[in-house]
């Protein structure tokens, strides 16, 4: 297996993603939008499509960019076979956009049920406190992330930036996002930085951006997932239970070291 990108002293930055690492345990918010979403579709030949994807398939590509995560869900052969039952022809380019609009409308209301992970709010400011900048990247877009804003306002205060799926021409897997916010916190070196996320794609995302990547479970996945995904991407990566040990470990100085163990 391949070794973890390790640490060059302290970080200078944290690159975090939000649903499921900085605010929402179980990342559940979004699999109720992309749910609500496929079940209101109403295409111009038919009906409400009235089919919800299963919550662990809309799981499997969860951290997406969400006009990509619709695509590979109407590429999975049950939904296929419901959207042939219910319109007898094959999902088109512009079912995945009508989809997707279907997506937003049920998920913007969706941001006021956002719940705080944990620790995760303290851990925040300690971190602020310490002058390590925080910026969060995610697959939301730029209103959702506002609405989410809305409903946890100490995000405003604790955050150095934010970056969306919308903001970059590529989204995760890509390194783009995190690029952004190296830039916003004038980090050089990917090395002097962790990137942080519940997901494939985020952890994906800092192995193409040469940055030590730590998994957390405080979302999308548990912590055999979490250990499997290391085999999956064969490349070492630290896993931990939320971004509360990820921030403790980075104030007592132990991240690089937990981080260069994992070669050792």
């Amino acid at each position: 297996m391949k070794p973890a990108y390790e640490l060059k002293g302290k970080p200078q930055l944290l690159i975090v993603d939000g649903a499921g690492t900085l605010f929402d345990p179980g990342s559940v918010v979004p699999v109720f939008g992309f749910q609500a979403g496929f079940r209101e579709y109403k295409p111009q030949d038919g009906p409400k499509f009235g089919y919800e994807p299963e919550f662990s398939l809309v799981m499997k590509y969860m951290g997406r960019a969400k006009l990509e995560h619709i695509k590979l869900l109407l590429k999975e052969q049950t939904v296929r076979d419901a959207f042939q039952r219910a319109y007898n022809r094959e999902p088109t380019e512009a079912d995945a956009q009508g989809i997707y609009e279907s997506f937003k409308n049920q998920l913007y209301p969706a941001a006021s049920r956002t719940e705080e992970i944990p620790g995760v709010k303290d851990a925040a400011f300690r971190l602020k406190d310490a002058r390590i900048p925080l910026v969060m990247t995610t697959g939301y877009d730029r209103r959702m992330v506002d609405e989410t804003r809305k409903r946890l306002p100490w995000l405003d205060d604790v955050l150095l930036a934010s970056f969306t799926a919308s903001d970059v021409k590529k989204a995760r897997p890509a390194p783009f996002m995190i690029y952004r916010a190296m830039e916003a916190a004038l980090v050089e070196n990917p090395a002097y930085a962790v990137n942080a996320g519940d997901t494939e794609v985020d952890t994906e995302s800092a192995d193409n951006a040469c940055m030590p990547g730590v998994t957390v479970t405080s979302g999308s996945l548990k912590q055999a997932e979490a250990e499997n995904l290391n085999e999956t991407l064969g490349r070492k990566h630290l896993v931990l239970p939320s971004l509360v040990e990820i921030i403790n470990h980075t104030l007592d100085g132990t991240i690089g070291d937990r981080i260069k163990a994992l070669n050792h």
